[in-house]
């Protein structure tokens, strides 16, 4: 990496604007061919993806793998731009070639640019100290093309139990409003903070009911023993907010949004007279 650090001391030696260079590298077994039936005169392709969630980019390199002593080895150079990169960014690293199906069709018996491997989870590169602060951005709704609304609570579509809270979700306010400076100083209406709170409840659960078909409620469980700041922690937190175990939520986010989205208002105590 360029600068010279490991990741995880990135954030004492990175500052904002300073473009970033991550070198991947990666070496073939003799198990590698033999798994997955291509021989070695094949071309097969190291790939490199570098994505920023709270930026909404991502970064893809590649390069072949060639023979050095016997020894199939490439290296792939992923360049940053430091003025577009925050908070985190998320590293995943495949290999592609001519995958075999072993269909009888010969047409059908070869898969073009298959990803023959990848890593289990994608290596997690943070750029910022994270404290306790909800993820936050201030940002003008009309000059990212957003509808013209307080706040929004975005999450990315592909977020898993495992990602790093920061990179998962974010909260927008929108500063093309008066009141944005307000909810920034933490001077709004009480309701205000009522409705984001809701708001941010029900998103991350939709969000882990929408995928969590591929993870079982103890499978995220774990992860988020493992961390307390991961989307999977923070789902099994709300839940609990809510009165909820977290299949019990994630079920109700499913099959009946609305009940979900009163039990959150209530929790938020939402437009409740204080006395």
């Amino acid at each position: 990496m360029q600068p010279a650090v490991e990741i995880d001391e990135l954030p004492d030696v990175w500052e904002p604007g300073q473009d970033l260079m991550l070198r991947v590298s990666a070496q073939l077994g003799d198990e590698f061919w033999e798994e997955s039936g291509i021989p070695q005169d094949e071309p097969v392709t190291l790939v490199g993806t570098i994505t920023c969630l709270a930026a909404r980019t991502k970064w893809r390199a590649a390069a072949d793998f060639v023979r050095v002593n016997d020894v199939w080895v490439a290296d792939v150079d992923i360049e940053v731009d430091g003025s577009t990169v925050a908070v985190e960014a998320l590293v995943d690293v495949a290999v592609i070639g001519t995958g075999r199906t072993g269909h009888p069709d010969p047409a059908r018996a070869v898969h073009r640019s298959a990803r023959l491997w990848r890593l289990p989870r994608a290596i997690k590169v943070p750029f910022e100290r994270l404290g306790e602060d909800f993820p936050t951005s201030a940002v003008s709704f009309v000059e990212t093309g957003r509808r013209r609304i307080p706040w929004r609570v975005d999450v990315a579509h592909d977020a898993e139990p495992s990602w790093g809270l920061t990179s998962a979700i974010r909260l927008y306010v929108n500063t093309d409003l008066p009141v944005a400076a307000r909810i920034l100083d933490g001077t709004a209406e009480r309701w205000v903070y009522q409705s984001i709170q809701t708001d941010i409840y029900t998103a991350t659960l939709f969000q882990l009911a929408a995928i969590r078909d591929g993870y079982s409620s103890t499978s995220i469980s774990e992860s988020a023993e493992s961390d307390r700041f991961s989307l999977g922690a923070f789902c099994v937190h709300v839940s609990a907010t809510l009165g909820f175990d977290l299949e019990v939520a994630l079920r109700l986010a499913s099959e009946d949004p609305m009940q979900l989205i009163e039990r959150a208002r209530e929790a938020s105590d939402f437009m409740r007279e204080e006395g």
